[in-house]
């Protein structure tokens, strides 16, 4: 069944997409998942679920914890890129053309901004959640084991001062999964916000799973 949960640290809601899952989470200066939402995927009817941010305003964020070593990078080879040839440079490019643009997300209007720059950890983190999700069938931000996009992201060795995170699935190529991110208010935001740096997607096939295809976007800057 098709579906789509756009959900990020402050508020979430559920909008019905084409074919297919959306979902997004975003961290500034260390803003960390508040309490109340949920990264279950609802059905096409649900309604909104909100959030309350750890830190409200005024309130001091927590730094990101301490950096462990990097562990080996992952490969970029066909098992995490759902067998599309030239995949990081072909989403790489459709980021950054959409960067170079000003546009609309939602009621948000983003200027052109900067491009961002691929980065190994954060491949290695969306192809380890990419893969985790298409295995074990399930679709969220949370792992399995509890980890959050922040903490996947800092156990591959960097050490960010702002993360975000768009994942989707169902998707059966770069123009359809870039299509639905950007036609979503909070999934265009991440992609358009000139808070981050770097970025790296991953999607990963998995035969019998409930959607086929599971994709992960991460965003950040050191």
């Amino acid at each position: 069944m098709a579906k789509n949960k756009p959900e990020c640290f402050k508020d979430a809601a559920h909008r019905p997409a084409r074919g297919a899952l959306l979902c997004l989470a975003m961290a500034l200066v260390a803003v960390g998942c508040g309490g109340g939402g949920t990264d279950t995927p609802a059905g096409p009817a649900a309604g909104a679920v909100t959030g309350t941010p750890v830190n409200d305003a005024g309130g001091t964020a927590a730094p990101p914890p301490a950096t462990p070593p990097a562990p080996a990078p992952v490969a970029l080879d066909a098992s995490v890129t759902c067998g599309i040839s030239n995949f990081q440079a072909l989403i790489l490019q459709q980021i950054n053309t959409a960067r170079a643009q000003g546009r609309s997300c939602g009621s948000t209007a983003f200027a052109a901004t900067t491009a961002l720059a691929w980065s190994d950890p954060l491949f290695a983190a969306a192809a380890k959640h990419s893969a985790d999700m298409a295995r074990n069938n399930f679709f969220s931000h949370t792992s399995l084991d509890g980890r959050t996009p922040g903490q996947r992201i800092t156990a591959e060795g960097y050490a960010w001062r702002s993360f975000g995170e768009n994942i989707a699935a169902g998707q059966g190529s770069i123009d359809v999964v870039m299509a639905g991110w950007l036609a979503s208010p909070g999934h265009c935001a991440n992609i358009m916000a000139t808070g981050f740096a770097d970025v790296a997607v991953a999607c990963v096939r998995q035969s019998g799973s409930t959607y086929g295809t599971y994709w992960t976007m991460d965003l950040a800057r050191r």
